[in-house]
């Protein structure tokens, strides 16, 4: 759906190199470059592990769940198969939320496919690969490191930047303004910014007018604004 604008924003980084640019490209993590179903999943079923004696149905519905029925909470996919015990879906809640945000939990992730191929065509032809994530210092920094590595992306090879959240209680919004902030500080030419979130998509959208801005068609959150006409929609980060 969008291999055409990829390309694009390809060429765009060589021509900005030649006109003696440093460019751009900003790439969230979550829900962009990596997909977060595998860890829902394991955090599930490690839940439904632990609960099964107290909750026999918990086992038919173990057998019954997959990495495609992962959307934005994992208490409300429970839900969807049939889990009205609000007690329980508090449990799971809570139990989803001391080991989603830790490194440890981070290893389950996968690459959106071609994600890895195309952060480093874009680092080869000699743009500067910004990950801007809001994963927070201080819990989630080695494991998204190791993540990167050990899936292929560029990051000890210069022209790589990690920007996380200085702290899990940061508000959003001065996340936000910060990284805008440190983006530009860089003088160089944003090319192309990748989002899942159509609010930070649109905000980048405002920020960079002259750059390149693909939305990933993965999972966003429930109360999502409305993505911008301008925006280019793709799957993944496929070429052909």
């Amino acid at each position: 759906m969008g291999a055409p604008k990829l390309r694009e924003v390809l060429t765009r980084i060589e021509t900005s190199v030649k006109n003696g640019r440093l460019p751009i490209c900003v790439f969230d993590l979550d829900s962009t470059l990596f997909s977060t179903a595998p860890r829902n999943y394991a955090i599930l079923q490690e839940f439904i592990e632990n609960h099964r004696h107290d909750h026999p149905h918990l086992s038919d519905i173990a057998e019954r769940i997959g990495l495609d029925d992962m959307g934005w909470n994992v208490h409300q996919d429970l839900a969807r198969f049939g889990v009205g015990d609000a007690h329980l879906l508090e449990q799971l809640k809570s139990f989803w939320f001391d080991r989603f945000f830790t490194n440890e939990y981070l290893s389950h992730d996968v690459a959106v496919p071609g994600a890895a191929e195309y952060v480093l065509a874009c680092h080869a032809r000699g743009a500067l690969i910004y990950y801007l994530t809001g994963r927070h210092v201080g819990g989630m920094e080695i494991g998204t490191v190791q993540s990167l590595r050990s899936k292929g992306f560029p990051f000890w090879r210069g022209r790589c930047v990690l920007h996380l959240k200085p702290s899990f209680e940061m508000n959003d919004r001065a996340f936000k303004d910060d990284a805008l902030s440190d983006i530009r500080s860089y003088q160089g030419e944003v090319v192309a910014t990748f989002e899942n979130e159509p609010g930070n998509a649109n905000m980048f959208l405002r920020a960079f007018p002259s750059a390149v801005h693909v939305l990933l068609m993965t999972i966003h959150s429930p109360e999502a604004e409305a993505p911008a006409r301008e925006l280019v929609k793709t799957d993944d980060f496929l070429l052909n």
